[in-house]
């Protein structure tokens, strides 16, 4: 048989800890990134088109060396009840703001065939479509100098889209600005073959460069170190505008300073000549 005995009794103790720590870190940390990117794209097309369309669409914007002072300019820049229901091509341009660049670029290419002209398309010819797109903005210090905005006291500076641009087909391109040193694109390149088989290339590019440009737009300071004036005050609003569109629809608004907007589109392609 074995036994156990067992006995539970107090434990008491008294713990004293006296430390001294001293600590001294230096972190030094220098980083240095470079990042060089070079792409080089070379396209071989094998393919004996009977059929081509190539178009292309460039636009370049530059904004430099500007001062705009405009104390006390209340603007607005409104489109109301507008650019509804149309089909084809609308473009528009619209800027209570200064020193703006504004641009709508289309370029359409297509081959010889059109529906409804009584070509007849050999059904073995094969076709081949490039667009290309590309547009640059440039606002400020690259080679002639950087932009200054110095303004203040400005009660209202609105760009305002209602009730336009609704139910339309085909292409529809607005720039809307009450700003200032904007640079504003819409660019479409379009490129159609008609042929029952063949190649389509399509290619946008968009390069934006803002840099070394001064804004000092505010209401100032008073003599007690407080506001001078009523502020600077801007609203940008859609309201119930561009619902209902089919096709391509690029729209720009801006009631600030020295911004880049751009949309740049890029299409191409082969359709047989038959709707196929």
């Amino acid at each position: 048989m074995l036994g156990l005995l067992g006995y539970a009794g107090a434990v008491q103790a008294d713990v004293f800890v006296n430390a001294t720590i001293d600590k001294v870190k230096t972190v030094n940390v220098n980083e240095t990134i470079n990042v060089d990117k070079f792409v080089n794209i070379d396209a071989f097309v094998d393919n004996n088109a009977l059929k081509a369309a190539e178009s292309l669409a460039l636009v370049n914007q530059r904004n430099e060396n500007n001062e705009a002072c405009t104390n006390c300019a209340e603007k607005q820049d409104i489109i109301n009840d507008s650019f509804n229901t149309n089909s084809g091509l609308v473009t528009w341009n619209q800027a209570a703001g200064n020193m703006n660049n504004q641009a709508n670029a289309v370029s359409a290419s297509v081959d010889n065939f059109v529906p409804g002209d009584g070509d007849q398309v050999d059904p073995e010819e094969t076709g081949f479509a490039e667009a290309q797109a590309s547009a640059e903005q440039i606002n400020g210090d690259r080679d002639d100098g950087a932009n200054t905005v110095d303004s203040v006291n400005i009660l209202f500076r609105d760009a305002r889209l209602i009730a336009s641009g609704n139910g339309n087909t085909g292409v529809l391109f607005l720039n809307q600005s009450a700003g200032n040193m904007n640079n504003q694109v819409n660019e479409l390149s379009l490129a159609v073959a008609f042929a029952d088989e063949g190649v389509a290339l399509s290619e946008a590019d968009l390069g934006q460069w803002t840099t070394g440009n001064f804004v000092g737009e505010s209401d100032g300071t008073g003599p007690d170190g407080g506001p001078a004036g009523d502020g600077i005050n801007k609203a940008a609003t859609i309201n119930g505008s561009l619902n209902g569109n089919a096709g391509v629809i690029g729209v720009n608004q801006s009631v600030g300073n020295l911004a880049n907007q751009g949309n740049v589109f890029s299409l191409a392609g082969v359709q047989p000549a038959n709707g196929g």
